[in-house]
């Protein structure tokens, strides 16, 4: 692990990522020591960092970092990095008034070997309970505000399902607990809107610019959870993961023709990251 570029393992107490959340984080898929999407993490990290009023970043030092520790895995077929960066130090209260010495913590962890059965077979997945509030100041954004996750992952656990698709207050259907989603529904490919909450993950993004630049049309719009049961196909996708076909959601089982739909978005990122 390393804080500010040198290894260590301890913060101090007063850290604001610690007491408030107050920071972003993202976490990065290295290939045989090659970072994956880097421009995509980058440009969300520091929008974040914009939207949430941080002292500059030395962006250049962040990148030269993480590229310096991806390459101690050139050895590993798949590793993880993940980045956490907080506003530093501050005193007791919420102002951010002399809190000018932002931190960057990088640390590396082993790939979870599951995702590529989960590519190839499919997950089950449920509705949750647990809601997402409404902010739009912060949608789309990775902060360490993760309570509402926290409580998704317990729910799940409880239920024994691997993966539950998120609804925000007004019901709509926002993600998975640690994914975006795209359905198939009607012959289009959807995707929900996140101008109020969610997070605007990076494999998202790859997957609408390659459908793009394929003549794919993805719609951001509102959807319920009553279009999954309706939908020809369903999928997950997140930096790790990759893009997850869905192969039941709830007590509804899709056919398997659904994932011929499904193929035709893997196909694309795999042409995308030759």
């Amino acid at each position: 692990m390393l804080i500010n570029g040198i290894k260590s393992t301890t913060i101090a107490a007063t850290d604001r990522g610690l007491a408030y959340g107050d920071g972003l984080f993202s976490t990065v898929k290295i290939e045989h020591g090659m970072v994956q999407l880097w421009d995509y993490h980058l440009q969300r990290l520091q929008l974040g960092a914009q939207s949430l009023f941080f002292p500059d970043i030395d962006w250049l030092l962040l990148t030269n970092e993480v590229e310096s520790l991806a390459q101690s895995l050139v050895k590993e077929p798949e590793a993880v990095i993940k980045i956490i960066l907080t506003r530093g130090t501050g005193g007791r209260g919420y102002s951010i008034k002399e809190c000018d010495s932002p931190l960057r913590i990088l640390s590396t962890y082993a790939f979870p070997s599951f995702y590529k059965q989960w590519q190839n077979e499919g997950i089950k997945v449920v509705l949750c309970q647990q809601r997402l509030a409404i902010n739009p100041q912060l949608a789309g954004l990775k902060t360490l505000n993760r309570l509402e996750q926290v409580l998704i992952k317990h729910e799940l656990e409880n239920k024994q399902a691997v993966e539950g698709i998120v609804c925000d207050n007004n019901g709509y259907v926002i993600e998975a607990c640690s994914a975006n989603i795209f359905i198939y529904l009607d012959n289009h490919w959807l995707t929900p809107k996140l101008d109020g909450c969610g997070v605007a993950g990076v494999k998202r993004r790859q997957v609408m610019e390659l459908a793009e630049k394929a003549g794919i049309a993805i719609t951001e719009v509102r959807i319920k959870a009553d279009d999954l049961f309706n939908a020809q196909a369903v999928c997950l996708t997140n930096a790790l993961m990759g893009l997850v076909p869905v192969k039941q959601f709830q007590s509804h089982i899709y056919p398997i023709s659904s994932f011929s739909f499904i193929h035709t978005l893997q196909s694309l990122l795999q042409e995308g990251e030759l």
